[in-house]
């Protein structure tokens, strides 16, 4: 049984955001070539990666934990990736390794213990979506508040400056 590579959480979330329609689709980057599947996950030397399709589909498949983390659904998501792509629990010296029965769910796997060792140690609400109006990338919030809502300083500058145009647009109509 292949044992599924332990990933770190950034890379998952630039692998999300890089590969799934929806955050490619906002972004206007649907023509855009893929980077390098191997450099943004850190993924292991000689364990082969899908084909593009395969981490398109892999990346679409992890994207609604994100999603539905505004509503409080994301661990229902997570387990229905869980089901899907079944990994085993198994007892190593190191401690807990997973593995599973294809190959082929290598990736979703990898993707999908990563986000359950993350929920395991993070309330789902700091998983999400960014808030902004023209942006869907996902995000994690490590930070001791945890009031995290958008993908970037960006993004957050960019919802401001709306904002405030905003307001003073109807300062000046009044």
């Amino acid at each position: 049984m292949p044992a599924v590579p332990v990933l770190d959480v950034r890379h998952v979330v630039a692998f999300v955001n890089e590969y799934a329609d929806p955050p490619r689709e906002a972004a206007g980057e649907q023509e855009t070539p893929y980077p390098h599947a191997y450099d943004l996950l850190a993924w292991p030397p000689g364990l082969a990666l899908p084909a593009t399709g395969g981490l398109v589909a892999a990346a679409n498949a992890v994207f609604p934990v994100f999603a539905a983390a505004r509503d409080g659904r994301a661990l229902e998501e997570l387990n229905a990736l869980l089901r899907a792509v079944r990994p085993l629990p198994v007892a190593a010296p190191d401690g807990l390794r997973w593995t599973v029965g294809d190959a082929a769910d290598l990736l979703p796997a990898a993707l999908a213990t990563c986000l359950l060792a993350w929920l395991m140690t993070h309330e789902q609400a700091r998983l999400g979506t960014c808030h902004a109006s023209r942006c869907v990338d996902v995000y994690t919030d490590a930070s001791p508040a945890g009031q995290r809502r958008f993908c970037s300083a960006t993004c957050l500058n960019r919802h401001k400056v709306a904002a405030y145009r905003k307001r003073a647009s109807a300062r000046k109509v009044t």
